[in-house]
């Protein structure tokens, strides 16, 4: 049997779990895979947003062009993931669904969270494109906030990369897919 089969029988009764005592605001993690793709060199980005207590949306996508960096990579991840949340913002708005602001999107690369910050001091990003560069905007806007979460910890691993099987479950846990 395939390992691909063999997931989809292990995992068949897995559902997702949400608790009406969690926030209802949406909070995102998101990963990229640097050059990940044998073929092409691309870079994979991932994000998933939690709200609930459970993931509600979730994305694993490859990257439009060759990044030249990890941070490259992860910065492009995060710019994706920022155009995510402003629609989740607009979304619940439109619901009428109260939630915080700035929506929190936590990433594991201390560069490319910089780099959202102030680019005065990267000299060498001028050729990322500028669309990427919306995620500053945000930031400064207080739309958005960024903050650092540990690799180990940072739930986004699985839409970007294979895992070893006790982490793979440990994120699984963590988003409350059980």
């Amino acid at each position: 049997m395939t390992s691909t089969l063999g997931y989809i029988k292990n995992t068949i009764d897995y559902g997702l779990t949400y608790s009406r005592d969690s926030d209802l605001s949406p909070h995102a993690f998101v990963d990229a895979d640097y050059g990940g793709c044998k073929d092409t060199r691309r870079s994979t980005s991932g994000y998933v947003f939690i709200m609930a207590g459970g993931p509600v949306t979730w994305s694993s996508k490859r990257q439009a062009t060759v990044a030249l960096s990890t941070v490259e990579a992860e910065y492009v991840a995060m710019s994706r993931c920022a155009q995510q949340m402003v629609w989740m913002h607009s979304w619940l708005s439109e619901a009428k669904v109260n939630y915080l602001k700035p929506g929190l999107i936590r990433g594991d690369n201390r560069g490319a969270i910089a780099l959202t910050k102030n680019t005065k001091e990267h000299s060498k990003v001028k050729h990322i494109d500028i669309r990427h560069h919306y995620i500053r905007e945000l930031l400064q806007s207080n739309i958005i906030t960024v903050e650092e979460v540990s690799s180990a910890n940072n739930l986004a691993d699985l839409f970007t990369k294979s895992l070893p099987r006790d982490h793979h479950h440990h994120l699984l846990s963590s988003l409350n897919i059980q």
